[in-house]
């Protein structure tokens, strides 16, 4: 027989579990949706047009992914020049054999699991090639692909990710004109790990505006000072599709060194500044007779301090 001092003590216990599970959800759910941006992964057939030069480039890895939809972990790079339109792809996964092992697995009532099994790895592993819509080449073999365009997929990947890194850092050096807005938020521990004494993390989410109205977007969500979101949209009527995404970069969630060693910084660099700001500063920063001279100070000469001689007690 349970007293009622027992149960008490279970209810207690109840409630103090319910409110842990809530606390560590709310916690991840802060995490997760904080970050959450609609895309759709590049595809020629959807395009609005292909008539202008351009290129785009996206780079999308959710860990933990369940979802049948979306390709995971997967690089897409997308050139369209002269009519002739280029796709190339990193980490590339058939999404017809995906949602076929997924309703297998529904109906076998298998628990979930990320089932997206080829990862970025810095080698494309998907060509894809067409005049206008009519497709002219396709072929899906990393040892082919990486081998005949692997280096130039590299080359223009990187220089178009450095050339959006240095627009975003002016921005960052113009703040008042680009409308720069930076925010930090604290993340705060599960309830498990609030007794602990850790230093506090930040997530940071910085944005700007050129001129032209492109947006930037960079984020560290995690709070450790690496940045692992960036992306840069042009509202110009270009896209894949209706919440297409970001249409000129998007990098999202990344991990994959070679990448970070590119937009690692820049949430750091936005909340502490640039080295070319640190430079800009030293430089123009005023002579301290310049400041006496304008508010019509008297300058102190300070006799200079002597430290007191051993008297021999051994005290100073």
């Amino acid at each position: 027989m349970f007293t009622k001092k027992k149960v008490l003590w279970i209810i207690f216990i109840i409630v103090a579990c319910i409110s842990l599970f809530i606390s560590n959800y709310v916690y991840s759910l802060e995490n997760i949706l904080y970050s959450i941006i609609d895309y759709k992964p590049i595809d020629i057939q959807l395009l609005t047009r292909y008539n202008e030069d351009r290129v785009a480039f996206q780079h999308i890895q959710i860990p933990g992914n369940t979802s049948y939809e979306k390709d995971s972990s997967c690089a897409s790079l997308l050139i369209i020049k002269s009519n002739q339109v280029y796709l190339f792809r990193d980490g590339y996964d058939d999404i017809r054999k995906i949602k076929l092992e997924g309703l297998v697995r529904e109906m076998r009532r298998e628990l979930p699991k990320d089932i997206w099994v080829n990862g970025i790895n810095s080698k494309p592993d998907y060509v894809q090639i067409a005049d206008r819509r009519t497709e002219k080449l396709l072929n899906v073999t990393e040892d082919f692909v990486d081998k005949n365009f692997g280096d130039f997929y590299r080359s223009v990947r990187n220089s178009l990710i450095n050339k959006h890194v240095q627009v975003f850092k002016e921005l960052m050096r113009q703040r008042v004109e680009s409308s720069l807005n930076l925010q930090r938020k604290p993340i705060s521990p599960p309830a498990f790990q609030a007794v602990q004494e850790q230093p506090s993390k930040y997530s940071t989410t910085v944005s700007a505006k050129t001129l032209n109205d492109t947006i930037y977007y960079a984020e560290d969500s995690d709070g450790d000072n690496i940045t692992e979101t960036f992306y840069v949209v042009f509202d110009d009527g270009f896209n894949w599709g209706f919440k297409s995404g970001p249409n000129i970069l998007f990098i999202y969630n990344n991990k994959e060194e070679d990448v970070k060693q590119l937009i690692g910084k820049l949430c750091h660099e936005a909340y502490y500044g640039t080295s070319e700001e640190e430079k800009a500063i030293l430089k123009t920063f005023p002579k301290d007779t310049e400041i006496i001279e304008t508010f019509k100070l008297e300058k102190v000469s300070m006799q200079a301090t002597q430290p007191a001689k051993d008297s021999g007690t051994g005290k100073k």
